[in-house]
């Protein structure tokens, strides 16, 4: 490789690099702007077809992100299915360190043992007529039964990054938004990763087709009453 295409592959680096280090020296705020998407998930019947129980958050995730972290989780079955895989919803409120108070799932996923991640931009239409671009996430886990037996289970999680006043399909361009906010606006947001995910394969009886129309039913009829969309539109 010549010098002048050494330098133009560092380039990309060096500026992403420099914009990164950028959010240490951001100027810290008292007051949070709060996300557009309210921590009240639905328990009980929900959308008539949608079993929701209260959830909550594991140790390790109170351990290791910022103590000004909020959480709401909860676990779905769907009353047309009920032998289905439960749904899990989670949303994770972020503080005023945004390096530290909030998911990144390709960093976290494979911390919980998940390998192969495939990530990909999904739309998804809400009951509502909106259509929302989400991160679609694949992955593989290996899980060891109490007979001594290994079974591996097949995820997929939806997510997206709901703010004050934006919405960003992945972590990327939820870190320059918070930046530019910061910068040009002057207040930090509290941005909500919204996650909702499940698991097929053999393990579990359940085909990936099936998996993957309960989540999105599951995001489209719920989504729309969580959010206030006059803050986004």
């Amino acid at each position: 490789m010549n010098r002048s295409a050494w330098l133009r592959g560092l380039l990309p680096a060096v500026v992403a690099g420099g914009i990164f280090s950028l959010v240490a020296v951001l100027p810290r705020h008292d007051a949070l702007v709060e996300s557009a998407i309210r921590p009240e998930l639905p328990y009980g019947i929900t959308a008539g077809k949608w079993l929701g129980e209260r959830q909550q958050e594991s140790e390790v995730e109170r351990t290791v992100l910022a103590a000004d972290t909020k959480f709401s989780k909860a676990s779905y079955s769907t009353l047309d299915a009920p032998r289905m895989p439960l749904l899990h919803v989670s949303i994770v409120y972020s503080g005023s360190d945004m390096n530290s108070s909030i998911h990144r799932p390709e960093r976290c996923l494979p911390a919980q043992g998940h390998y192969n991640l495939q990530t990909q931009p999904v739309e998804l239409r809400l009951k509502d007529g909106r259509t929302l671009t989400f991160s679609r996430i694949t992955s593989q886990s290996r899980h060891k039964l109490e007979n001594g037996q290994s079974i591996t289970l097949e995820h997929i999680n939806y997510y997206i990054f709901i703010g004050h006043d934006a919405i960003c399909s992945n972590h990327l361009a939820r870190t320059f938004r918070d930046m530019y906010d910061r910068v040009v606006h002057g207040y930090v947001e509290r941005w909500a990763y919204y996650q909702v995910g499940t698991v097929h394969g053999e393990a579990v009886r359940v085909d990936a087709r099936a998996a993957e129309e309960n989540l999105r039913s599951l995001i489209a009829e719920t989504l729309p009453d969580l959010v206030d969309w006059k803050l986004l539109d």
